[in-house]
């Protein structure tokens, strides 16, 4: 129920901030609240993106099983242009992540912000940060484990338009 209304919400739909409401009423398990929380990443709205930035950088109540729902929301490539700005410091979060979160944590976030993008501009500030020849090497390659899909989308609509 919550992945529908999850994508409802990144959609814009006009009832998924209400069908979500009733969702919250019906449904208070902690597993259910931590996929309202995922869903409401999703809400295409600046200052709601902010908001899940600086949880997912600064607030420590919010555990790491809670960001990484909301990875996917936040990061929908519909939101590329919203979220692109984030993309230079989620690179530059790597070695805090690294230091601080689970091994498998930093792969998550990488994915997310990395495969939420698709154009050029994107690709520029990944290979920017690249660029950089003090990143450590782990970083690097988890990095270009992750930056294949820009590329193609980047040489796609070179080719075919942006369509």
């Amino acid at each position: 129920k919550f992945d529908i209304v999850a994508k409802l919400l990144i959609l814009g739909d006009a009832d998924a901030p209400r069908l979500l409401a009733e969702l919250e009423k019906t449904e208070t398990s902690d597993e259910a609240k931590r996929y309202a929380y995922a869903a409401k990443a999703g809400i295409a709205f600046a200052p709601n993106k902010a908001k899940f930035w600086d949880d997912f950088t600064a607030n420590k109540d919010i555990s790491e099983s809670w960001i990484e729902a909301a990875f996917g929301s936040f990061n929908s490539p519909r939101h590329a242009e919203l979220t692109l700005p984030y993309l230079e410091k989620a690179l530059a979060e790597l070695p805090n992540l690294k230091r601080s979160r689970k091994i498998f944590f930093v792969n998550g976030w990488l994915a997310a912000f990395i495969g939420g993008q698709r154009s050029e501009q994107a690709l520029a500030i990944v290979n920017k940060f690249l660029a950089n020849p003090d990143l450590d090497k782990d970083l690097r390659l988890k990095i270009l484990e992750n930056v294949d899909l820009i590329e193609r989308a980047v040489k796609i609509r070179g080719r075919y338009g942006k369509g």
